[in-house]
């Protein structure tokens, strides 16, 4: 038995007395000990715990700010996409304005620049693949803006040729549907394959048929088919000499407003869509022709190529067969009537 006292500090109070059993002691004792073993093991798990939660929380917020960064990344790889299809868009007219002048195609310091390879999901990209593509997209505006200078030289020095190179619509840009381009094709009234020498513009009957660059008109009106045959079928016709470096067609039209010896601005409405000669619909038939491949010989070349205020599908593909060797020969030769008077 343990006996307590406890006495107060005012002696007019009593004393209180209390009694432990050995058995209370003991649990007390034990009790005592199992609280101060907790208390110790808390105080040395502490560090640990705290180092967990910061940790927790660090990882959160690292998560937190690698979900921003991917956002923001994915973000500017929208835009580098933005920017490409740009480029690309600018680097094909500035390759159609090299091929119309009939320039080197490495014009440039570095050569021609290439097209970009764009990933199908412009978001599946990793950090360094992104810093790669900005990296080459840099390169590739350089390259195109030193071949812009180079370009803007040239046709500064060049302002003469430049306004006799063909390189708009014949027609309203929203007023035709191409129907049939240059290139092999089913004729619609042999309905053997022949080659197209040209690209044929359905259009209203009386749309407006346009110059696409400066030049004198040696022909107008409907061909004597003692002389040809084959041009006789193009119906009423207009031919515009360039400076002799082009020469551009313009058949079935319905009605004709110029005249042979004619001099004419590009964009001067010289004619009228129509279907006369052999014609299934109204159209325009539009011609290009230049003697870039064979001096003296004016050879067709693909009109969508000296189109510059339009974009045709694939037009990429149409530069890149513009390069290889032309699946094309023995045209009829222009008559002497198309040819109009030479530059001496």
């Amino acid at each position: 038995m343990i006996e307590i006292q406890i006495v107060p500090s005012d002696i007019r109070r009593r004393v209180r007395y209390v009694f432990f059993d050995r058995r209370r002691v003991v649990v007390a004792l034990v009790f005592l000990s199992i609280l101060l073993a907790g208390l110790l093991g808390s105080m040395a798990a502490a560090p640990t715990v705290i180092r967990r939660v910061y940790k927790d929380n660090y990882l959160k917020s690292m998560r937190d700010e690698r979900d921003i960064q991917r956002e923001r990344l994915q973000e500017n790889v929208v835009q580098m996409t933005s920017v490409e299809k740009s480029l690309e868009e600018q680097r094909i007219r500035v390759e159609k304005l090299i091929t119309i002048y009939g320039l080197d195609r490495n014009l440039g310091t570095g050569g021609f620049s290439l097209p970009l390879h764009l990933k199908s999901d412009p978001t599946d990209l990793h950090i360094d693949d992104a810093r790669h593509r900005e990296t080459a997209l840099r390169t590739a505006m350089r390259r195109l803006q030193d071949q812009i200078e180079l370009l803007a030289s040239y046709e500064t020095a060049n302002a003469d040729l430049v306004r006799h190179t063909p390189s708009i619509l014949p027609l309203p840009s929203d007023q035709f549907v191409l129907t049939s381009p240059f290139g092999m094709r089913i004729s619609p009234f042999t309905r053997a394959s022949d080659f197209h020498k040209g690209m044929d513009l359905s259009a209203p009957t009386g749309t407006p048929v346009y110059a696409t660059a400066d030049g004198v008109v040696s022909f107008a009106g409907r061909f004597p088919l003692r002389d040809s045959v084959a041009w006789w079928r193009f119906g009423n016709v207009v031919v515009i000499n360039h400076s002799d470096r082009f020469i551009t067609i313009y058949g079935h039209c319905d009605t004709v407003k110029v005249h042979a010896g004619q001099q004419i601005k590009q964009g001067e409405v010289i004619a009228s869509v129509g279907s006369t000669g052999w014609s299934t619909n109204s159209h325009l038939h539009y011609e290009v022709r230049s003697d870039f491949e064979q001096p003296g010989a004016y050879v067709p070349i693909d009109p969508r190529i000296y189109i510059l205020n339009y974009q045709w599908p694939n037009e990429a593909s149409l530069l890149m067969k513009a390069r290889t060797s032309k699946d094309y020969k023995d045209f009829d030769p222009l008559p002497t009537a198309f040819l109009g008077r030479r530059r001496v």
